[in-house]
């Protein structure tokens, strides 16, 4: 798996589908979002996104993708005043339909849960619009596009369907933004551009138990040893060890939600040479004993 997937796939965001909607008549909804994450894609008509002050003209085929939590509204108008979408059943019973829609969108929405952001999401811009004449005709976002939209209108097995599609769109909405604004500036954006960052990390997260050095991480990518390590810590602020140390807990903390899974099993598969210790580096780490954590999500499933 590569890094981008396997950063988006370990975010544990639970998505939901919103069916498509069609307002007639001036409207405006909050959508608080602390703890989503979502995009919002226009077919028919336009609308504003206000955010922070900001405030955002989407038209016909537009795609607005929320990438953390932040609390926006969508309108009809600039100055339209927007009312809670918890009240969205309410405006749409009560709506009178004609022939034209005023707007038509379909929203697509992630719970992101309490844990931690990994950073490469902190590093993306609060939100990223990708207006329709960017996509070209027969790209691949268009077509993700095209079938959300065929699948809408249908029934039978559209809801699995529709889950994996939003989760096809959130890769091709992430890597059209990356590909269409390169950054030099030190993080993940640009570790993940730079070839030899990008070869090393892919190398520790496909085999985390294998005993790496330095000197094996730097062969493996085919540069220098003193290299790898000033461009590594350059652009993630972190030795490409401490990374592996970190990496490996991270791993070993999911292995420890499992309920028959012992302290030894977990520390021989991400590399530790005994459950001592992988339990010293988890608590230096995470600041806990693994013991502990292990506990508290057996109570959690309990």
């Amino acid at each position: 798996m590569d890094i981008l997937s396997e950063i988006i796939n370990d975010s544990g965001w639970k998505g939901d589908l919103l069916s498509r909607t069609s307002f007639y008549k001036p409207w405006g909804l909050k959508f608080p979002c602390d703890k989503s994450a979502g995009f919002h894609i226009v077919t028919q008509g336009k609308c504003f996104v206000r955010y922070k002050g900001k405030i955002v003209q989407m038209n016909k085929g537009d795609i607005v993708f929320i990438a953390r939590g932040l609390d926006h509204e969508l309108t009809s108008d600039p100055n339209q005043k927007a009312m809670d979408i918890k009240k969205f059943r309410e405006i749409k019973e009560k709506q009178v339909e004609t022939k034209n829609p005023v707007t038509s969108f379909v929203s697509v929405r992630y719970e992101i849960g309490y844990a931690p952001l990994h950073p490469f999401f902190v590093e993306l811009p609060d939100i990223i619009l990708i207006k329709s004449e960017e996509i070209p005709t027969h790209h691949p976002l268009q077509t993700t596009l095209v079938l959300i939209s065929q699948e809408l209108d249908r029934g039978i097995g559209s809801d699995i369907l529709l889950h994996k599609l939003s989760d096809i769109l959130l890769y091709y909405v992430i890597r059209h933004w990356m590909e269409t604004h390169p950054t030099d500036s030190p993080g993940w954006l640009c570790a993940l551009k730079d070839e030899k960052i990008l070869s090393a990390l892919e190398a520790l997260h496909l085999n985390p138990s294998h005993p790496w050095t330095l000197d094996s991480l730097a062969n493996a990518v085919g540069i220098s040893r003193a290299t790898l390590a000033n461009r590594f810590r350059e652009t993630l602020g972190i030795t490409p060890m401490d990374y592996l140390a970190k990496l490996r807990i991270e791993k070993g903390k999911n292995l420890l939600s499992e309920k028959e899974t012992t302290l030894e099993e977990v520390a021989r598969k991400v590399g530790y040479s005994s459950a001592f210790a992988f339990s010293k580096a988890y608590k230096r780490i995470k600041g806990v004993a693994p013991k502990n954590h292990k506990e508290k999500e057996l109570k959690k499933a309990s």
